[in-house]
């Protein structure tokens, strides 16, 4: 059996939990709960709680740049762990550094870091930044990315290739289920990634009959004129964001264009949530939607396209049906958090990392 520390911003122990009796629980962060479901021992380091302590956290982690804590409660976890598990890049930063300068445990166990935004971090930096980037993860010993393309981003910094692996992002299909109930949400957009590009899809509605509505920050909005016939919602929490998508005719995705997937998350839990899905045909995006088949495509700032397909969408219910099941089966077959710590599970094996 396979015991790895798991690095990440939330604690494993409270993640989740029923809502009520019979419900799916929600998913750990990512999905990585699947890797428990293969038999491997998953445990995490908290955070302290105590006020005089996180006043010194907080002004050390803002020194570094990056998380410090997690690492350093895990030390007793790392030694006896097969491997430890970064989720994301800047949970994994103080244990590559850690790893690199061979300080026990973290000298002695491997690192894996499942990142998102670090290739799109290193591609815009400026040359001494991006150094400086690379060097904080020299300890690790396996670094995952979300798309084949951000490949070539990491090899131009001399990071070899031996440590890099684009696994195939999933999401949790066993929770994010279609819903019993009627779709009476005509457009919905979600997210607060860096990515979006909520400009271009409101001007697209603009000035139209379609009726929109978005859960986002408000400053995902900031200094956008936003249309009278675009709802705006706010964020929410996890049950009713699924039950958002389960609501949903159309998800709509509308993002620039940047290394990694940006808006995969939502497109695939509408997805897995039997939605039509409406994507900026991106490079990475395109790694996991086909337009016509699973989904429409919408180039990248395109908004009489944006305009065209929202309101093709909106009047074709057999279009809408056939691609939202589609879009499920692929999820059900591929782009599920099950096939992704799968696939990772077995480079790590392969790579003789576990």
């Amino acid at each position: 059996m396979t015991r790895a520390l798991v690095l990440s911003e939330h604690d494993l122990g409270t993640w989740g939990g029923r809502f009520r009796a019979g419900e799916v629980p929600a998913p750990l962060p990512y999905g990585v709960d699947a890797l428990a479901d293969g038999g491997w021992t998953l445990v995490g380091a908290r955070r302290a709680e105590s006020p005089p302590w996180r006043k010194v956290r907080d002004v050390v982690e803002h020194r570094a740049g990056f998380p410090v804590e997690r690492a350093l409660r895990g030390a007793g976890e790392a030694r006896r762990a097969d491997v430890v598990l970064a989720l994301l890049e800047q949970q994994g930063a103080a244990a590559s550094l850690l790893r690199r300068a061979k300080v026990p445990p973290f000298g002695s166990t491997p690192l894996v870091v499942w990142s998102c935004w670090l290739a799109d971090d290193l591609r815009s930096a400026p040359p001494e930044q991006r150094r400086r980037l690379a060097r904080r993860f020299d300890g690790a010993d396996l670094i995952s990315h979300l798309s084949r393309h951000e490949t070539g981003i990491f090899t131009d910094l001399g990071i070899d290739e031996a440590r890099l692996f684009p696994v195939t992002y999933g999401v949790s299909h066993e929770f994010y289920v279609p819903g019993d109930g009627p779709r009476d949400i005509a457009l919905l957009a979600v997210g607060q990634d860096r990515g979006r590009d909520y400009r271009t899809l409101l001007d697209a509605v603009r000035g139209t009959d379609l009726v929109l509505d978005v859960v986002c920050k408000p400053e995902n909005l900031a200094d956008l004129d936003v249309p009278d016939n675009v709802r705006v919602h706010g964020t929410v929490p996890l049950t009713d964001y699924r039950r958002l998508l389960q609501r949903a005719q159309v998800v709509v995705v509308p993002t620039r264009d940047l290394a990694y997937p940006t808006g995969s998350s939502v497109a695939l839990e509408s997805a897995s949530s039997g939605a039509c899905v409406a994507v900026t045909g991106t490079r990475a995006m395109r790694d996991y939607f086909t337009d016509g088949v699973d989904s429409r495509l919408v180039d990248e700032g395109d908004v009489s396209g944006w305009r065209a397909v929202l309101t093709e969408l909106r009047d074709d219910a057999a279009q809408r049906e056939r691609l939202g099941a589609a879009a499920r089966r692929s999820v059900e077959t591929r782009f599920n958090a099950r096939h992704m710590w799968t696939e990772l599970a077995d480079v790590m094996v392969r790579r003789g990392l576990v």
